[in-house]
């Protein structure tokens, strides 16, 4: 069986593919796992990276143009800033889960005392 022709195919506006290269540049990071968390193959982030390096990347006629409604966040429309609210938000829950712990923990430690308390006068 032969295999089918995509007839669908993703398209990334400019500064998107330059965010990306962006993101792939930094020295600390590894273009693998950029490629990854953006959601695109490590070949396709290694053409971009070699198109801007090349001074060939550049606006095409397939590329879908960029049209930011008021109602948009800016969070969605930048990836970085999708994962700076997302780790707010694990944050905020993180502290939360730790108060709720401390909570049941002097509950639990107040319930303890007061075994051994009733416990010492069921003794005498």
């Amino acid at each position: 069986m032969g295999q089918t022709k995509k007839r669908y195919y993703d398209r990334y506006t400019l500064e998107y593919k330059l965010q990306a290269v962006r993101l792939a540049n930094n020295p600390n990071v590894m273009a693998k796992d950029i490629a990854e968390s953006l959601g695109i193959h490590p070949v396709m982030l290694y053409r971009w990276r070699m198109e801007h390096k090349n001074g060939e990347l550049k606006v095409n006629k397939h590329m879908k143009l960029k049209k930011i409604s008021s109602k948009r966040r800016a969070s969605q429309a930048d990836p970085m800033a999708a994962k700076e609210d997302g780790l707010k938000k694990a944050q905020k829950k993180i502290k939360q889960l730790e108060r709720a712990l401390e909570n049941r923990t002097e509950e639990l430690d107040l319930l303890k005392k007061a075994e051994r308390f009733l416990a010492q006068k069921t003794k005498k």
